[in-house]
């Protein structure tokens, strides 16, 4: 009885050791994520966006004539009277 558990112990350990260090190799290799940048049109504002695809916060507006600006975010477009700051 002391033989085989010994012998599964012993080769849980072996599947443990060849397993290892794959698992380790692939949690080195993973895709690092990084920042997306883009250039702001002249004339930016931050302002709020009361619409519930930008979930009411400050997002980037741009002029959109008439003292309306527009927003930029993606599926959005609200156009919204902003301050003369």
């Amino acid at each position: 009885m002391i033989t085989a558990l010994l012998g599964g112990l012993a080769g849980f350990a072996f599947i443990v050791l060849l397993a290892l260090p794959r698992y380790i190799g692939a949690r080195r290799l993973a895709a690092v994520r990084t920042a997306r940048f883009y250039t702001v049109p002249a004339g930016t504002r931050w302002l709020a966006c009361h619409t519930t695809t930008c979930a009411h916060t400050q997002t980037v507006h741009v002029p959109a004539g008439d003292g309306l600006w527009r927003c930029t975010t993606e599926r959005c477009g609200h156009l919204t009277k902003g301050d003369n700051k």
